[in-house]
């Protein structure tokens, strides 16, 4: 398969030819540990599917070591920096004419290759691209199989992820020779509405502005012009045939020291923390399971190439921006950053405060919806006031309400707590916050209704207290909802105990628009009909399993 161009743009993606030497093998090894029959117990499920992970990653890692030459790795950067434009036209609502699945998966793969790529002893050549443009018809076909392979352990780990979460999903059986995996109903109508779903939540997300603290203290502290330890990549832009070139770190260094008296220790310091080397890249198999760990290629936009027996730098100019409002946006706020940098105290101040703040971020664009519905509310309700001053504390018993609102149409007390969750982007991340909300979030708002519940008198006079004259509400007979407000769309909006609302759906509730979907369903081996609304799995274990 040819280059695909796209906007004057290179891009590669999977090609199912290899699923024949592939899934052919795999398909024979299942059957010959686990037989052909249809499994359907959750833990024998998992087992084969690990089983069919481990083949793939072993397989990609097997293909990886065949491939010695520098060039190779330099070629999938400059297809993956493309990607980089591309998906910056994605977000701008340009339609590219691919399949938008199959792309964001080859943006990972292609990211893991460059990150095998900097644990090998690699062969240089004088002119990079000239050996690219050789060996460009091999260089393209071994991309393409590792993209085929690592398309496959992803989906895979995805069937994994979901037969924990939802037992009773997810089977598997040798079919005619060929290994398969069943999702069974009424789970594909209910993936398809959350896969179609997710993403009409994205352009909402409250996104930290920590990159402006960032840089500020940079220059206050440190005496450092963000902009100057990287603006030396932005000749790629001018030059793309820069993209081709790798640099000695030392030599940055020792001009920035020079040429601007930037400190030397800090210097090492800040591009050591952005540096993705044989010393800690993970393995494929951790790649796609921990895809969030802070020694991803997505945190540090620096590859450290051990190349004829020296070491070099690659700093790709789009990749760099994408790391830093990666960091800043989705790791910072989470108390996530470079463990080389624990030694910076001033950063190290700013990512705890950082973090300990980070669900206030959620807190504004929610204010400014409730303003803007002139309704009656307040924010970090530790205590509640009276006309006797004698306030009603709550933060040491039950907790403190992050936003307390009244929707008088309804007559309801909302009891919100808000988390402004990180962005995650597949059912095995998604694990993560479903098994933080269930046991622990879940509880913390339980206390908060229930309090509520019999405090209906409290907080009526608190407002009568807030808002004086203009509160003439009886509360007596509103009754009490909690509600999650996340930032980023998860998978417990789809089954938690408390809806979870992102900040789109908080305008659509606030705006009497929101509306709940509900699905029809025949068992087919009873044709019984069944109505499945919110909780949908839970209510799907309930009636059907």
């Amino acid at each position: 398969m040819p280059l695909i161009r796209v906007y004057d743009k290179n891009l590669i993606l999977s090609d199912d030819s290899y699923s024949e030497k592939y899934w052919g093998e795999l398909s024979r090894i299942i059957e010959a540990e686990f037989g052909i029959s249809e499994i359907k117990n959750p833990n024998q499920v998992e087992q084969v599917l690990k089983v069919g992970f481990q083949y793939f990653c072993q397989k990609f890692e097997a293909l990886i070591q065949k491939m010695q030459k520098a060039s190779f790795y330099i070629f999938v950067n400059c297809i993956h920096e493309d990607s980089l434009d591309l998906y910056q036209l994605q977000l701008k609502k340009v339609e590219l004419g691919i399949d938008e699945n199959a792309f964001a998966i080859s943006r990972r793969i292609l990211k893991i290759i460059i990150e095998q790529g900097c644990k090998m002893d690699l062969a240089g050549t004088p002119n990079f691209f000239k050996e690219i443009t050789i060996n460009q018809k091999e260089y393209l076909r071994l991309t393409e199989e590792l993209l085929y392979v690592g398309e496959k352990a992803y989906e895979i780990v995805e069937m994994i992820a979901k037969n924990k979460l939802f037992p009773g999903s997810t089977g598997t059986a040798v079919e005619d020779g060929e290994f398969t995996m069943y999702t069974y109903q009424p789970y594909p109508e209910l993936y398809r509405f959350i896969y179609q779903d997710i993403p009409k939540h994205d352009d909402k997300v409250a996104l930290s502005e920590s990159i402006y603290d960032f840089k500020d203290i940079l220059k206050s502290e440190y005496g450092v012009e963000y902009d100057a330890l990287f603006g030396f990549t932005s000749e790629q832009l001018k030059k793309p045939e820069y993209r081709f070139g790798l640099i000695f770190l030392d030599n940055l260094i020792d001009t920035l020291h020079k040429e601007l008296g930037y400190d030397k220790s800090f210097l090492h310091i800040f591009y050591d923390g952005l540096t993705l080397s044989a010393q800690n890249a993970l393995s494929v198999e951790d790649c796609i399971l921990k895809n969030q760990d802070p020694n991803r290629f997505i945190y540090r936009p620096i590859v450290k190439f051990f190349i004829d027996n020296k070491f070099y730098y690659m700093i790709p100019y789009n990749k760099w921006g994408e790391s830093m409002v990666t960091l800043t946006t989705n790791a910072f706020p989470f108390g996530v950053y470079p463990q080389e940098w624990k030694q910076l105290e001033v950063i190290k101040n700013l990512v705890q405060h950082l973090d300990n703040t980070h669900d206030k971020v959620l807190e504004s664009p929610i204010k400014a919806l409730l303003d803007e519905h002139k309704l009656f509310y307040d924010t970090s309700v530790e205590s509640f006031k009276n006309k006797r001053k004698q306030n009603t504390n709550i933060a040491g018993t039950v907790g403190d309400i992050d936003i307390l609102y009244l929707d008088t149409d309804n007559k309801l007390i909302y009891v919100c707590e808000l988390k402004h969750n990180r962005s995650r982007f597949d059912y095995n991340n998604w694990r993560r916050d479903y098994s933080n909300f269930k046991p622990k979030y879940e509880k913390q708002l339980d206390r908060k209704v229930e309090w509520s519940e019999h405090n209906k008198n409290v907080i009526q006079e608190h407002f009568e207290v807030l808002y004086g004259a203009v509160f003439a509400v009886d509360l007596k007979e509103y009754s009490v909802r909690g509600i999650f407000i996340i930032n980023a769309p998860t998978i417990y909006m789809y089954d938690g105990k408390y809806r979870a609302f992102t900040v789109r759906d908080m305008s659509l509730l606030l705006k009497g628009e929101y509306v709940d979907v509900t699905f029809d369903f025949t068992l087919t081996s009873t044709g019984k009909k069944y109505l499945i609304g919110h909780p949908y799995f839970e209510n799907i274990r309930k009636k059907i399993l």
